[in-house]
């Protein structure tokens, strides 16, 4: 559930509430992470598995690479809060901004096999590179394209790069030939945006899975104490799969959520719909996964 999460909240630059979270009931999920390599595996995310552009940044992090480690952007594109996992070591990666500045972003339109056909047109082995880079995922004739569609991108050129583009301010040529299909191009705006550069920084948190769980359990483990028997009752559920609440949910169930909630000092994470917990319950360690009853969210 957190890995399909958080590759959906990177991918977007954003974080997303748990999926499931217009569901009225609530819901407690418990995974037993008693060993070690099971704990780390659920707090930390692989680097293998972050889309490239993610990778990279990290990764140049982490080798103290500041060239692959620094991206220019209108917002920081990567902002992680769990450990990231590298080569079986766990690392603390985050970021620094500076040199914010305002620059020119440009929308550029590519039209598929137009009618009628631009006389003045170049070809995409002779676009400068940067234009190469910025647009030919807009040039592609492998889609599929009706002819007359019409594509566009929002792409930022630094000054330097717009100096050398045949595409931006103003196109210097009606189209682009490419495997033997014609694009229309055309900039039919432009506006002005704030961006920074953002160098992302890597700190090492454990060398191995060991020392990352040994973290995990001092940072977040806690435990109930005593429990009343429909309590106990909804958490035993919850080991078997998922545990979920009636709608409305009963007095058991909202007081168990509400224990949890009094632990957000330690949650691995928490929001409005949700939070996740690492519970100390029945000499075992638990992640715990929980979803607010409708009337407890907000």
């Amino acid at each position: 559930m957190r890995r399909r999460q958080f590759l959906a909240a990177v991918a977007v630059g954003a974080t997303l509430p748990l999926a499931g979270c217009s569901d009225p009931r609530g819901s407690i999920r418990l995974t037993d992470v008693s060993e070690d390599t099971t704990l780390a595996a659920q707090w930390a995310f692989p680097a293998a598995d972050l889309p490239d552009s993610y990778r990279d940044l990290t990764v140049g992090a982490i080798e103290g690479d500041a060239d692959r480690a620094t991206v220019t952007d209108t917002h920081p594109p990567f902002e992680p809060s769990d450990p990231i996992e590298y080569e079986g070591s766990y690392y603390d990666v985050s970021y620094e901004e500076t040199d914010v500045r305002t620059e020119t972003r440009y929308n550029v339109e590519a039209t598929f096999d137009p009618d009628p056909a631009p006389e003045n047109t170049v070809a995409f082995t002779d676009l400068p590179r940067v234009d190469r880079e910025r647009i030919g995922h807009l040039l592609n004739p492998d889609t599929g394209r009706d002819s007359g569609a019409t594509f566009g991108v929002s792409v930022h050129y630094t000054d330097a790069e717009a100096a050398d583009s045949v595409v931006v301010p103003e196109p210097e040529y009606d189209g682009v030939t490419r495997d033997g299909e014609t694009f229309g191009i055309a900039v039919p705006e432009s506006r002005d945006v704030e961006v920074a550069d953002y160098r992302y920084r890597a700190e090492l948190l454990a060398e191995d899975e060991t020392g990352l769980a040994s973290i995990a359990r001092e940072r977040f483990r806690f435990s109930f104490g005593a429990l009343p028997a429909d309590q106990r009752a909804i958490l035993d559920d919850a080991k078997n799969g998922e545990a979920e609440s009636e709608d409305p949910p009963s007095e058991a169930f909202t007081a168990l959520v509400e224990r949890f909630r009094d632990h957000d000092d330690v949650a691995v994470e928490v929001s409005e719909y949700s939070g996740t917990w690492l519970l100390r319950y029945d000499d075992a360690d638990w992640w715990a996964e929980v979803r607010y009853p409708e009337e407890m969210r907000g």
